[in-house]
């Protein structure tokens, strides 16, 4: 006992010593805790000049030495704000063929020539709020330069084949928009907040864009665009006041707008809900919270930016730390203030976990949210988020035109003009029960709706503890077709039209005794400006075998398929055909035009008014009731020959829906058979490809083998 109790003595003086020799160490500061951190500078405001034009134009001129350039910036009272609401995307449309569209004057091609050999950058926009107009030029071409400025703003030309382009780049859009799922929860989300018919949250649709015409966008162009709702930023090497008068000429003339800006519609209430989305190909969720919150002129303004920082507004927040890291729950998480300058913004918290704890990781976001509503935020956080905040303030506006262009807009939505020193002050000054008061204000997580985006079946929950569960339909509204009401009549009338067309080709019974053939088919396109040949080589076992073998410039493909089972092999290895795939292609067996002809039975044919096409009357038949599209049949009145056949496509470029037209130009007699030998492919009106059918034989022997894998 006497020795253990030496040994022990010895250790804590030995302890004693080491701690004495080591204290002084670890109270030394470290290296980097030595450096001396200067203050960031505030955000300085250029000199510049105010000046508002006769017309109405509101300029803010900043002149800068430095270098021979010129940039200007304008701001237009206009955007999809303002919008009819069944043609959603004109403004977007608008604000983009006004620059590839060119002017009266100059077409959008010879201005883009003009605008590369000069080194100009010329962009138009229309945004949701607000529209816009780009210019860079270097100091010599500033005239010309504000020229083409003036021209694009003033006389835009909207040519139709620049108008079809644009909607065809919005049809892509849409296409796509279901690809990724937090613009999924983004976007319903919003809706839900903000309703599904504020222009905040409305979004544009295939019926929407094919709407809007050519005159849409002359209308919206001449009810917004007006030197009066027109903001310019001129920064660069320049006198003011020979600025002035070389803006004032390069716009005279221009008529101030004759109706006031209409106000912005209210934006409703609505009660919490939870909604759910549900994808079972995913195999993590996304689950967006969120409710309506207020403009950055209220008071709490810079209480909750304070409090987002905190709580989810970047790096080393409490719902990183809490959520991601220390409950690994979330791959991402994060949230934003609600915050908004014109409307109020939504205050939105956000997590991506994976399905099998998808509302327990909820549930962790919300109660973090609640924390910050309850108790104050430490000394720590606080500094760390006001430095936060004062550093990003400052790289946000390091340039003329980044601050002159903020100012603009505070102007425009009835801000003070240092409101951004003030808000810095604010922050500087904040403390924690500031935050807790502005949190508690604005922040309010028992009324965040829930947008969760994944596959519903492999939940840890049903969410029903937030309440009551919606399921949200995202598909996409495939365009559609205007026809006339059946009537006995009509069906007669295209029942007889059908079945002259079936006569005309080798009869119907001759038509429905085929029960296998094989096709060799080359086809020419223009893909990407390149000019490639196809050959297809098809064989058929009706009612559901087909083996395709397509020699292509990529090498060749095969795919097969044989009753309830397909698959593909080319370059990029084998693949599986299955589900809608499986579906759609054994469906095209009865679709095509010997499909139909070979059993019109299945069929209901409607004749609709006589069309004349590419200078020949036709007889036209809307044939419907095999899969779910249509298909209109255009019969030569003279011969009872099919001349084109219109219906609902993919576009293989955009995988967007298109209008698919393929028009039969010359005939083949072929086993007793009258068959089409050349075609052109169109989509949307758009040349695609020209077909010619080297070979067809009816009623021949298929190789089984062809259908075993």
């Amino acid at each position: 006992m006497k020795q253990m109790n030496r040994t022990m003595v010895t250790m804590l003086l030995v302890l004693v010593f080491v701690t004495m020799a080591v204290a002084p160490v670890s109270l030394a500061k470290k290296p980097w805790e030595k450096i001396k951190i200067p203050e960031l500078n505030p955000i300085q405001m250029p000199a510049y000049e105010r000046v508002e034009l006769e017309s109405g134009m509101v300029l803010y001129l900043a002149e800068d030495h430095k270098f021979p350039l010129v940039e200007l910036s304008a701001t237009i009272d206009a955007g999809s704000f303002y919008e009819p609401a069944d043609k959603i995307g004109l403004a977007g449309m608008t604000g983009t063929v006004m620059r590839s569209g060119g002017t009266t004057s100059r077409n959008g091609d010879d201005l883009d020539e003009l605008v590369e050999a000069r080194g100009l950058r010329v962009e138009t926009w229309v945004g949701q709020s607000s529209g816009g107009a780009y210019l860079s030029a270097m100091k010599e071409d500033t005239d010309l330069g504000l020229e083409l400025l003036a021209d694009i703003l003033r006389n835009p030309a909207f040519p139709e084949d620049k108008i079809k382009l644009a909607r065809e780049q919005e049809k892509a859009s849409i296409s796509r928009r279901n690809d990724d799922p937090m613009s999924i929860a983004r976007r319903e989300g919003m809706k839900a907040v903000f309703g599904a018919d504020h222009p905040m949250a409305r979004h544009a649709e295939y019926a929407t864009i094919a709407a809007v015409t050519r005159q849409d966008m002359i209308d919206f162009h001449s009810d917004w665009f007006h030197p009066d709702r027109m903001y310019l930023v001129v920064i660069g090497d320049f006198d003011s006041q020979e600025m002035v008068g070389k803006i004032e000429a390069a716009f005279a003339g221009w008529e101030k707008a004759t109706v006031p800006l209409p106000a912005d519609p209210e934006i409703p209430e609505f009660p919490r809900t939870v909604n759910i989305v549900d994808k079972d190909d995913l195999t993590q969720t996304t689950v967006i919270m969120g409710h309506k919150g207020i403009r950055a002129d209220d008071p709490n303004y810079a209480g909750v930016q304070v409090g987002n920082r905190i709580l989810g507004g970047g790096f080393a927040t409490r719902l990183f730390n809490e959520v991601r890291s220390r409950q690994g729950l979330a791959y991402s998480v994060g949230s934003s203030s609600g915050t908004g300058w014109r409307n109020p913004g939504l205050f939105m918290a956000f997590t991506m976990t994976k399905s099998e704890t998808s509302e327990h990781a909820t549930e962790a976001v919300l109660a973090e949210i609640q924390k910050m509503i309850t108790e104050p935020v430490t000394d720590e956080e606080l500094e760390i988020a006001k430095d936060g905040i004062l550093n990003s303030e400052v790289f946000s506006y390091d340039t003329k035109r980044e601050i002159l262009d903020r100012m603009v807009m505070f102007e425009r939505y009835g801000y003070e003009a240092d409101f951004l020193q003030k808000y810095q002050e604010q922050v500087k000054a904040m403390t924690k029960e500031q935050v807790l008061e502005a949190t508690q204000a604005v922040w309010h997580p028992d009324q965040m709706t829930i947008f969760a985006v994944g596959s519903y079946a492999d939940w840890d929950g049903d969410f029903t503890e937030f309440g009551p569960v919606t399921m949200v339909d995202i598909t996409i509204p495939e365009p559609t077709m205007e026809v006339p009401l059946a009537t006995p009549a009509s069906l007669e009338a295209g029942q007889a039209l059908m079945a002259a067309t079936a006569d005309a080709s080798g009869g119907q019974a001759k038509f429905a005794s085929i029960d296998s053939y094989s096709e060799t088919t080359v086809l020419q396109a223009n893909i990407q400006g390149m000019d490639m040949t196809f050959t297809i080589e098809k064989q058929v076992v009706f009612p559901d075998k087909v083996h395709t073998l397509q020699k292509t410039p990529f090498g060749n493909m095969t795919s097969v398929i044989a009753g309830d089972t397909g698959w593909g092999t080319g370059p990029m290895g084998d693949k599986p055909i299955e589900g809608e795939d499986l579906a759609d292609a054994k469906e095209e067996l009865q679709t095509d035009m010997l499909g139909i002809l070979r059993n019109m039975d299945a069929w209901t044919f409607q004749a609709l008014d006589p069309q004349e096409v590419e200078g020949k009357m036709c007889n036209p038949v809307y044939a419907t009731g095999v899969g779910d599209d249509y298909r209109i049949i255009y019969i030569d009145a003279a011969s009872n020959q099919v001349v084109m056949v219109e219906q609902p496509g993919i576009s293989p470029m955009t995988q967007a829906p298109v209008t698919q037209k393929v028009y039969i130009d010359e005939y083949m007699e072929t086993d007793g058979l009258t068959m089409p030998k050349t075609m052109r492919i169109t989509y949307d009106d758009e040349l695609f490809g020209t077909g010619t059918v080297e070979s067809f034989k009816a009623n021949v022997e298929v190789d089984e083998a062809l259908f075993t894998k």
